[in-house]
């Protein structure tokens, strides 16, 4: 792979995508199931 999937764009995008890289797999899959659960939406 050359890497052209880590291009991110946008401070706050770049922040996110630092922090997900040292991130623990189990850990972001947690976080993930629960913005994904139904009426977690943000009005």
């Amino acid at each position: 792979m050359r890497g052209d999937g880590d291009v991110v764009s946008g401070w706050m995008n770049k922040l996110q995508s630092a922090i997900a890289n040292v991130t623990p797999a189990g850990l972001l899959a947690e976080q993930h199931r629960r913005m994904a659960m139904p009426g977690t939406a943000e009005d």
